[in-house]
């Protein structure tokens, strides 16, 4: 297959609707969008994936359709300039006045715990860490790729304005009309909501500064695998397509980039260690929900496409969040709800056998259980230590 990096760039705020119901009052149903915080994987790898067909002139037939779905898309990041963003790691907590601090594997103490299973360990701070309970506070979002590495490979790290939080939401409150006379209708007002992609908002930065001090101005990058006519488009690509919902355009261009590849840390890291972290840069969808399907009951099992076989110690993930869609390829209609495990999600594991080092080659690759979700981009893994 020919591997191409697109960037995108976001010329309106993109729609990238949740589940719930959006439509007429008198239908009981809401009149407010509802957003997901970041575009979803299945949302990207249709929208690119629609946009190969029109640029090649294909028409969507059969088969089409079947080539498009075995087109691989995945990850949908933002950059600045030549820097690579990585959603936040779920095992940090931010002290108010320690900063960063790093949770781990605990042993269990007394009086045990509700745990899924019993080969589990919680994962939390350590003691001399942090002695006393604290709210942790809020931090940023989307971390640059070298302090991300630094992370992944045991290092600390500080906050600053080079990191960037959640993308504003665009608001927008509209009125229904009436199709014979063109007029407002009487109480239908609704609310529609966009994530606003063209720049984030910088973490720390003060309020009072320009635009250019509180934001950072992105784009968006995903890597596409294709073959045949897909990946020769792919190649070439250079034009405006809707991106998500509303039909919000975004411009896709093929470019040459090494930002995919796994940093330096990291692979020195994984040499020699025997414990890895595995932490979600896009959600992923498992077959046991919070559990990879590719583990037995004794919690061992290797990632797809292949690796050492690893033992699964702990895990430190938000609450699952549910992905459903409308499909445009017969049957059309609505698709089925799955539970997915959020972005920056960790689970942490022993190594077996073989060594750590072979999971550089596993970098920002899906390990999703199903195909097609991998084919989608859902559960995109980077590699780390502990």
């Amino acid at each position: 297959m020919k591997t191409t990096t697109l960037t995108v760039t976001c010329r309106d705020p993109i729609v990238s609707r949740d589940g719930r119901p959006f439509g007429s009052v008198e239908a009981a149903r809401g009149n407010r969008m509802r957003i997901v915080g970041w575009p979803l994987p299945s949302v990207v790898a249709g929208s690119l994936r629609a946009a190969l067909a029109k640029a090649a002139g294909r028409e969507f037939t059969e088969d089409t359709i079947k080539e498009l779905f075995r087109v691989n898309v995945v990850g949908f990041f933002p950059t600045c300039g030549e820097t690579l963003y990585m959603p936040a790691p779920n095992d940090c907590a931010i002290h108010p006045e320690l900063g960063p601090l790093r949770a781990s594997p605990q042993p269990i103490a007394e009086g045990g715990c509700d745990w899924p299973d019993p080969n589990l360990q919680p994962v939390n701070l350590p003691a001399d860490m942090a002695p006393e309970d604290f709210k942790p506070r809020d931090g940023p979002a989307w971390w640059p790729i070298n302090c991300y590495a630094h992370w992944l490979a045991g290092g600390s790290v500080s906050f600053d304005n080079t990191f960037l939080k959640a993308p504003a939401t665009d608001e927008r409150t509209h009125v229904q009309l009436d199709a014979n006379t063109g007029a407002s209708q009487e109480s239908l007002l609704f609310t529609t909501s966009a994530l606003a992609l063209a720049g984030l908002p910088r973490y720390g930065a003060e309020r009072e500064k320009h635009w250019t001090e509180r934001f950072a101005e992105i784009a968006l990058t995903t890597r596409v695998e294709a073959d045949s006519w897909a990946g020769e488009t792919a190649g070439v690509l250079d034009t405006l397509h809707p991106l998500g919902g509303e039909r919000r355009l975004a411009h896709w261009k093929a470019t040459a980039s090494e930002i995919w590849s796994c940093p330096t840390v990291v692979t020195d890291a994984l040499k020699g260690t025997n414990r890895v972290r595995m932490v979600l840069a896009t959600p992923a969808i498992f077959s046991g929900g919070w559990k990879p399907g590719w583990l037995n009951d004794q919690l061992r099992g290797s990632p797809p496409g292949g690796g050492p076989t690893l033992r699964l110690v702990g895990v430190s993930i938000q609450r699952w969040r549910a992905v459903s869609g409308w499909s445009l390829a017969p049957p059309r209609g609505p698709k089925p709800v799955k539970r997915m495990v959020p972005a920056g999600g960790v689970y942490f594991f022993e190594v077996i056998d073989e060594t750590a080092s072979d999971l550089v080659e596993r970098w920002l690759l899906p390990v999703s259980d199903e195909e097609q979700h991998r084919r989608d981009g859902f559960g995109l893994a980077t590699w780390g230590t502990w």
